[in-house]
């Protein structure tokens, strides 16, 4: 059987007086609805969003590295795949920094693919999925 959460009444004068009554959006929404400066967020900083954009641009370069070097290079492409199929670590990791990383970098792989994801210190990451 369906439930209706919500009443409804056949007769139209039945209605309760709590379902008639007009109530007042209430004063504490998730987001504020007027322009007035009782906003109960602190006051915008935009200071950490433009160094960490910044700094995330430096890590945007350290991925077009590796994908420039995939792309470019079969041998790469082959050896980076065989590795991370075999699940040898320390190959898969001596072959990405072997594309001019100087940034730190963590990789998990399956069988049907890779992750890498690039740190720059507690500022920003940047994840890249690549599929085989």
């Amino acid at each position: 059987m369906y439930y209706n959460p919500y009443p409804y009444f056949v007769y139209p004068n039945y209605y309760p007086t709590w379902a008639m009554a007009t109530q007042q959006p209430s004063r504490h929404l998730a987001m504020p609805t007027n322009s007035t400066n009782r906003s109960p967020f602190p006051t915008i900083n935009t200071n950490k969003l433009k160094t960490s954009a910044k700094r995330i641009k430096v890590i945007m370069q350290q991925a077009q590295l590796l994908t420039d070097k995939i792309d470019e290079s079969e041998q790469f492409a082959h050896d980076l795949m065989d590795a991370a199929q075999l699940s040898n670590k320390t190959e898969v990791e001596k072959l990405i920094a072997s594309t001019g990383i100087t940034i730190k970098f963590e990789t998990n792989y399956t069988p049907d693919g890779i992750r890498i994801i690039f740190t720059d210190s507690d500022c920003c990451k940047l994840t890249v999925n690549l599929t085989w």
